[in-house]
């Protein structure tokens, strides 16, 4: 098995849509849900650890809400979500390439199977969003995302 030796840690941001309720529960959905995970390959001992960090967002309608709540992720998201990891990984940690690798074609869905239902549900509030306030929303994933 070839993998790339790297004691570093590398970044995946993504995007997916959630639903959120407060502690008054008040309800909302947001395209905008934000996931951090933290990869890395340890190649001398054979194995890799990922990290996750799921940014929340503050409730518009509630003035003194200074709690940042969660998203509830449907079962589809999680699995895309996760597929998407498992593609960053082999292609960083095990240079795997989708289009001629055929192991990989086993466990990778190909990127246009991936539902693209993220039609924003109005605009962003950055003043809502834990990601915008560790400057890891839509100025980061847009220049993760932009292509080249």
């Amino acid at each position: 098995m070839g993998y790339r030796s790297n004691q570093d840690w590398f970044e995946v941001l993504y995007r997916t849509r959630a639903s959120y309720q407060c502690n008054h529960r008040h309800r909302w959905e947001s395209s905008w849900s934000m996931i951090l995970f933290l990869v890395r390959l340890d190649a001398k001992q054979g194995f890799g650890r990922v990290r996750m960090k799921r940014f929340g967002q503050r409730c518009n309608l509630c003035k003194d809400d200074d709690e940042y709540h969660l998203g509830f992720w449907s079962p589809d998201e999680v699995w895309f979500t996760v597929q998407r990891l498992l593609l960053h990984i082999l292609l960083r940690c095990y240079e795997k390439r989708p289009d001629c690798d055929s192991i990989m074609k086993q466990y990778i869905i190909p990127i246009n199977e991936v539902p693209q239902g993220r039609s924003d549900s109005g605009p962003h509030q950055r003043h809502c969003c834990e990601a915008c306030a560790n400057d890891r929303c839509q100025e980061t994933f847009n220049k993760l995302t932009k292509k080249k």
